[in-house]
C-alpha cells in the first residue's frame, strides 16, 4: 500500500502542486492582511502577499527570480522604514523556505550561491535594522529560513543527478544488451540459413538425380526405378529430420530428430548418397585422427557435404575422392573429382562443370580456411565456397 502511495505521489504534476500551494498561502496572507487588523500597511502587505504567492508558483521554472522577491521586500522595508510585513503569517513562514529550497534544487550551483550570499546579507541587515531587532534575530532567519532549505535543495538536486546518471547508464547497458542480442539473433539466423542451405542443397541434389534415374528406367527396369525412389524417400526423410533439429522442432517418436549434429564420423553416409547419385566416391584418411571441437567437427562435415553436392550437380557421372589428412594441430580436407564440363543441370545455377578440380580446406582448432585449389590440366571452372 505504501508503494502505491509513493508511486501516486511521484506521478503528481509538481508545477500544479506549487500553484495550489501558492493559492493557499495567498488566501491566508490576504485574509490576515485585511481581516486581522494587526497590519499597519495593508496595501503594501497585500501586494507582498500576491508577489510572494506568485514567486512560489514559478519557483521551479524561475528559481533565481522567485528568490529575489524575498531580499527585494526586505530592501524596500529598510529603505521606506516600514514595519514587518506579515511577520506572524503562516503563509510567509511557508513561502520563504519553499523559495530558498527551490533555489538550491532548481538553480545552477554558481548562480544559486551568488543569490544565496546576496539574500543572506540582506536578511542580516534587515534583522539588525528592524524594530526590536538585533543579533539574536539573525540566527533563526539565516538558519531555518535560508540556509537549511537551500542545503536540503542542493542535496535533493545532487541525488536526482545521481539517479539520472544511473538511469542513463542502465539505459545504455540495456541498449547494448539489446544490440548484442539482436546481433546474436542475426548470427544465429545466418548460421541456421547456412545449415539449411547445406542440408537442402545436398538432399535435393541427391533426390533430383535419383528421381531422374527412376524416370529413365521405370519402363524397362522397374526394380532399379524402385531402388532409386527408395533412395529419394530416404534422402527426404533425412533432410526433414535434420531441418527439425536445426529449427528446434523435435518430432516425437523420431530419434533422428534428437540426434547430435553430424561430424567427420558421418562422412561415410555422404559418400553412400553420392554413389547412389552416380559419383564413384571413396574416402582416404591420412594420419591419426584427433579429437576436435563440435563446431569444427560440424564445419568439416559441411565442407565435405557441399563439395560432394557440387560434384553431384555439376560433374556426375564422375569419380570423387575425399582426403582427410591429420597433421600436428591441423586438419586438411581435400575433395576432388575428374568430372567433365559437358554436363549441364537444368534449373537455377550456372551449370558449369568442374574439370579435375580439388576443393581444399585447412582447419585449425579455431576455424577452417580455404587454400588454393589444386587443378589438373586446366583451371577450375567453379571453385568451392
Amino acid at each position: 500500500m505504501s508503494h502505491g502511495f509513493s508511486a501516486h505521489v511521484r506521478s503528481l504534476n509538481r508545477v500544479r502542486v506549487d500553484q495550489l500551494v501558492a493559492v493557499a498561502v495567498l488566501v491566508e496572507m490576504e485574509l490576515q492582511t485585511w481581516l486581522g487588523g494587526s497590519i499597519h500597511d495593508p496595501a503594501y502587505a497585500g501586494l507582498a502577499g500576491f508577489v510572494l504567492a506568485g514567486a512560489v508558483a514559478v519557483r521551479r521554472r524561475h528559481p533565481l527570480g522567485a528568490v529575489f522577491v524575498v531580499p527585494g521586500f526586505m530592501s524596500l522595508r529598510m529603505l521606506l522604514g516600514l514595519g514587518n510585513i506579515l511577520h506572524n503569517s503562516a503563509g510567509m513562514i511557508v513561502c520563504v523556505p519553499l523559495l530558498f529550497y527551490g533555489l538550491g534544487a532548481f538553480a545552477s550551483e554558481r548562480r544559486s550561491v551568488r543569490m544565496l550570499a546576496f539574500a543572506f546579507v540582506i536578511a542580516v541587515l534587515n534583522a539588525l535594522t528592524k524594530p526590536h531587532g538585533g543579533l539574536s534575530a539573525v540566527a533563526p532567519v539565516a538558519l531555518f529560513a535560508i540556509l537549511s532549505p537551500y542545503v536540503l535543495g542542493r542535496m535533493v538536486r545532487a541525488q536526482g543527478a545521481r539517479a539520472r546518471e544511473a538511469r542513463d547508464v542502465a539505459e545504455r547497458l540495456d541498449r547494448g544488451r539489446d544490440a548484442s542480442a539482436r546481433a546474436a539473433a542475426y548470427g544465429e539466423r545466418a548460421r541456421i540459413a547456412r545449415e539449411l542451405h547445406d542440408v537442402i542443397a545436398h538432399s535435393v541434389s541427391v533426390m533430383v538425380i535419383q528421381a531422374g534415374g527412376a524416370r529413365l528406367v521405370m519402363g524397362g527396369q522397374p526394380e532399379r526405378a524402385e531402388e532409386s525412389l527408395r533412395s529419394v524417400e530416404c534422402a527426404g526423410r533425412e533432410a526433414l529430420a535434420e531441418m527439425r533439429r536445426l529449427l528446434g522442432i523435435l518430432g516425437e517418436g523420431d530419434p533422428r530428430a534428437l540426434a547430435p549434429q553430424p561430424g567427420l564420423g558421418d562422412i561415410e553416409p555422404l559418400l553412400a548418397g553420392a554413389r547412389a547419385s552416380g559419383i564413384d566416391a571413396d574416402l582416404l584418411i591420412d594420419g591419426e585422427p584427433a579429437p576436435v571441437s563440435p563446431a569444427l567437427d560440424l564445419c568439416a562435415y559441411r565442407i565435405v557435404q557441399e563439395a560432394l553436392t557440387n560434384a553431384i550437380k555439376h560433374a556426375s557421372p564422375a569419380r570423387a575422392s575425399v582426403n582427410v589428412r591429420w597433421r600436428d594441430g591441423e586438419l586438411e580436407l581435400e575433395v576432388s573429382d575428374d568430372g567433365s564440363r559437358r554436363r549441364t543441370v537444368t534449373g537455377a545455377g550456372s551449370g558449369h562443370g568442374i574439370l579435375a578440380c580439388a576443393s581444399a580446406w585447412r582447419c585449425t582448432a579455431e576455424s577452417c580456411m580455404p587454400v588454393p585449389a589444386r587443378t589438373v590440366g586446366s583451371p577450375c571452372a567453379r571453385s568451392f565456397r
